[in-house]
């Protein structure tokens, strides 16, 4: 009986060529010769360089950063009912500045509106030059000694910058130029800035909030109610 036996196809390779793939351990059918007709040579055995066998990696996600969550709203403040109020103080020997008003009414507000701070974050930072001077804000506090108060951290040098506050008013000079929106200051959900026009009839208020401490609803009502207590500054006496 004849059987056809099928047989593979012989390689060409030099004997030395041979015998290097055969020290390196290397299957002849991975090399590709460069000789006449497809040969493999030595050289073709000495500069085989293996396939880099594919590397799994490991899924590299990205860690998520939650974004801040910043509100910003803004107010047109009437000046004209304080600014005749405040002369006639100083009329009587009584002077005050702005200043002590603005503090008040913060803290007045801090009291109708608690969902805005925590029972041990209702101080605020007045932002001074290079450094801040936190208040407790007592709403009870006479108008005559918020103004001593707030004159003694005037002259004290101290940086309160680390203590604790639910907010930090910085007061702009007079101009009719303001700022459509300001950094939150560290450790401080709020930020209130103050323009006073250079006419003195109004100021413009932005408010900027972290809205993951104090929501954009609460933050627009604490503003609706410092506005309402600055236009009617005789709410702030009693």
């Amino acid at each position: 009986m004849n059987m056809a036996v099928a047989q593979t196809p012989r390689l060409a390779v030099s004997p030395y060529a041979r015998r290097l793939a055969r020290e390196r351990a290397l299957p002849l059918e991975t090399l590709r010769g460069s000789g006449p007709g497809g040969r493999i040579l030595a050289a073709d055995v000495l500069g085989f360089v293996p396939a880099a066998a594919p590397v799994n990696l490991p899924d590299i996600v990205a860690p998520s950063v939650a974004a801040p969550r910043i509100a910003a709203f803004t107010a047109s403040v009437a000046l004209t009912a304080l600014r005749d109020l405040l002369a006639a103080l100083e009329s009587t020997g009584r002077a005050f500045d702005f200043d002590d008003v603005l503090l008040r009414a913060v803290g007045r507000v801090c009291g109708e509106i608690p969902d805005a701070a925590k029972a041990s974050d209702t101080s605020v930072a007045m932002e001074l030059a290079g450094r801040q001077a936190v208040f407790a804000t007592v709403p009870e506090m006479p108008l005559t000694s918020l103004h001593a108060t707030r004159l003694a951290g005037l002259a004290d040098s101290r940086d309160d910058a680390e203590m604790p506050a639910l907010l930090s008013i910085r007061l702009l000079p007079a101009s009719d130029i303001r700022p459509l929106m300001l950094p939150l200051l560290p450790g401080r959900a709020m930020r209130l800035a103050v323009s006073v026009s250079t006419a003195g009839d109004h100021a413009e208020c932005l408010l900027i909030t972290d809205a993951a401490s104090v929501d954009e609803v609460t933050a627009a009502a604490w503003l609706t109610a410092l506005k309402s207590a600055i236009e009617h500054p005789l709410r702030l006496l009693v």
